[in-house]
């Protein structure tokens, strides 16, 4: 057998040995629960942005329909490429977390649920 041959085969072995641990070993998911809220947008503490809106299903609904990503405290949304916002659970049915602009740090998110 060639060399190229048992080199290419040890190669492949590894790269599935990888994925199936990195698979197995995943983060645990959270979801956010369903329902209406407000979320709020802030630097600084001043209010930029106000709005009601919903979480149906694993989508959040505010100006537009945004797919709620899963993490191990909640979810994170990304409203447009290089706008993230995350959401935690706070342990009383909102959610509140970093929002970042192009990486950087700009401010928090906040979802507080319509009681």
């Amino acid at each position: 057998m060639p060399i190229a041959s048992v080199f290419r085969g040890a190669v492949v072995a590894v790269a599935v040995s990888a994925a199936a641990l990195v698979g197995a070993a995943g983060p645990a998911s959270a979801d956010v629960a369903p329902g209406a809220y407000t979320s709020t947008t802030s630097s600084s503490g001043v209010v930029l942005l106000q709005r009601d809106g919903q979480v149906q299903g694993q989508d959040l609904v505010l100006i537009g329909r945004y797919p709620i990503h899963p993490t191990p405290t909640g979810g994170y949304v990304d409203f447009f490429p290089g706008h993230r916002v995350f959401m935690n659970s706070d342990g009383q049915g909102g959610y509140d977390g970093p929002a970042y602009l192009g990486g950087l740090l700009v401010g928090t998110f906040t979802l507080t649920p319509h009681r």
